[in-house]
């Protein structure tokens, strides 16, 4: 099937229609060989580089917060940081060379990267071992700061880093803010320097916006959200809805109870997008447990996204032997999913100091 052509059942069924075998992007398994144990990773698995820098923001809507919550278990409970820096960065190298053959796309995120004093070398270890299709993940806060005597968005630039995603509920500056509750966002003068800078740079920077009711809800908004990127200079926009959970595992923290209250339905806006002339259709992507429609707008790749975290546990209970997604985890290990508790794949400990999160 051409991948331009839309598939009404896809957008009903979502994630709830993914086959790797058929309709998947990497449609296949890899068998590597983990630390001694053959084990069969999805062909087109990201690995996630996850920071130990806690977030300087309290968004009502923090995915970091969700995913041990749709878990029954909370971050503070769960999150465990190798202290020792050579231990660290031992293990994040052994990681990129024993998944080699994946040759898996790679993204950085967290907690805050941006505010991370590890970045530097992150970055530049990811660099030398010619990490893949390489992602940060970002409130933005922290890519004027200065570490290790440069901008951390020049970091980011001279890393190779092909995607920068900023997080921005919305183009108010003051209402961002209160949506995100933190105040140490980029101002609109910032965020321009630093669009500008990733540019020069060869990175492409993309606005990451949730669809929150009474804020970003409608296609209206939506279309008012796409010229602020427009006028910042970006022309790469996603929209998310807020991320459901299997009420029966679910522990009902403030992000929960926010979710459940606030939750836009994607797909009554895709609906009406599809009858706009000013949207023209691209692709649609089956994940695992997420859903992705791409579209153009005025010269704009518009994405959308929405995810199922009751799903990812239906898939990972019906293929118990198939590893869908890498976390590298701020403890130093390598896991099949975002709890450092479960999945656990390697590598092979040696006296390692840890504190909590």
């Amino acid at each position: 099937m051409n991948e331009n052509q839309f598939v009404d059942r896809w957008r009903r069924e979502k994630s709830r229609g993914f086959d790797l075998y058929t309709n998947s992007t990497g449609k296949e398994t890899i068998n590597l060989n983990l630390w001694g144990r053959p084990t069969d990773v999805y062909a087109n698995a990201n690995l996630s580089i996850y920071s130990a820098q806690s977030c300087n923001a309290k968004c009502a809507f923090c995915v970091e917060e969700l995913r041990p919550a749709s878990r029954g278990t909370a971050l503070l409970h769960q999150k465990t940081i190798e202290e020792d820096n050579d231990l660290y960065f031992r293990a994040l190298e052994e990681v990129l060379i024993t998944v080699v053959a994946l040759a898996p796309s790679v993204s950085v995120t967290g907690g805050e990267p941006s505010k991370d004093i590890r970045l530097p070398r992150i970055l530049k270890t990811l660099r030398r071992l010619d990490a893949r299709k390489l992602t940060l993940t970002t409130n933005g806060s922290g890519l004027l700061d200065h570490l290790d005597g440069c901008r951390v968005i020049d970091w980011v630039t001279d890393a190779g880093v092909a995607h920068l995603n900023i997080s921005r509920a919305h183009v108010d500056h003051d209402r961002n803010a209160r949506l995100m509750r933190y105040r140490e966002g980029l101002s609109l003068f910032q965020l321009r320097e630093v669009v500008r800078a990733a540019k020069e740079g060869g990175t492409r920077v993309r606005l990451s916006c949730v669809l929150l009711a009474g804020e970003i809800d409608s296609v209206k908004r939506i279309a008012e959200y796409l010229s602020f990127a427009e006028s910042l200079g970006v022309d790469n926009v996603i929209f998310r809805q807020l991320m459901l959970t299997d009420p029966s595992t679910v522990e009902r923290n403030f992000v929960v109870r926010y979710s459940d209250r606030k939750r836009v339905v994607l797909k009554v806006i895709l609906d009406e997008i599809s009858a706009r002339p000013d949207f023209v259709f691209q692709k649609q992507i089956l994940g695992y447990y997420y859903y992705v429609e791409v579209w153009k707008y005025a010269g704009i790749d518009v994405v959308f996204e929405e995810a199922d975290l009751a799903q990812l546990e239906a898939v990972k209970c019906a293929n118990p032997n198939i590893v869908h997604e890498l976390v590298f985890h701020p403890n130093g290990t390598l896991a099949s999913t975002w709890q450092p508790w479960d999945g656990i794949l390697g590598p092979v400990e040696s006296n390692p100091r840890k504190s909590s999160f």
